[in-house]
């Protein structure tokens, strides 16, 4: 929903927007994650964001590229992001698990230089890998691309 948008904008935390909503906090994440709102959810949203409840009645996409904010995002992270939506896995979650487990297959082969030297290249690289993908990660926290 466009609940996190605003949120964001107003520099609300989800506990202090629960709190002023009289809503908990789990409710205040169910509804950004796109959960359905019983009507006086919504009402008092509006009533706290002071706009119309009607606002909050529209579904809005994750990424859309035809928005304002997904022009602001730098086009090193939009070429990240292109063919995004095809898997289920959150991309967020995805690429965590990502990085992880690139770390951990550089551990694995760091623990192998002792009997094969060439592991040691192989690790600094899944190393190198798993900080890039920590980087755009960070990039579309920063960005709000998820």
């Amino acid at each position: 929903m466009i609940l996190k948008k605003l949120r964001h904008q107003k520099r609300w935390s989800q506990e202090q927007l629960a709190e002023m909503t009289g809503l908990s906090v789990r409710s205040v994440q169910r509804l950004e994650a796109g959960g359905k709102a019983s009507l006086e959810s919504l009402k008092s949203l509006a009533a706290v964001f002071e706009v119309n409840i009607a606002l909050f009645e529209q579904e809005i996409t994750v990424i859309d590229k035809s928005t304002e904010d997904w022009e602001k995002v730098p086009y090193w992270l939009r070429g990240y992001f292109f063919g995004s939506g095809l898997l289920k896995i959150p991309e967020r979650k995805l690429n965590i698990r990502i990085e992880q487990g690139t770390v951990a297959l550089g551990f694995g082969f760091l623990l192998l230089t002792p009997f094969q030297p060439n592991a040691f290249y192989a690790s600094f690289v899944l190393f190198t890998a798993a900080y890039a993908v920590s980087l755009f990660t960070r990039a579309g926290d920063k960005y709000s691309v998820w």
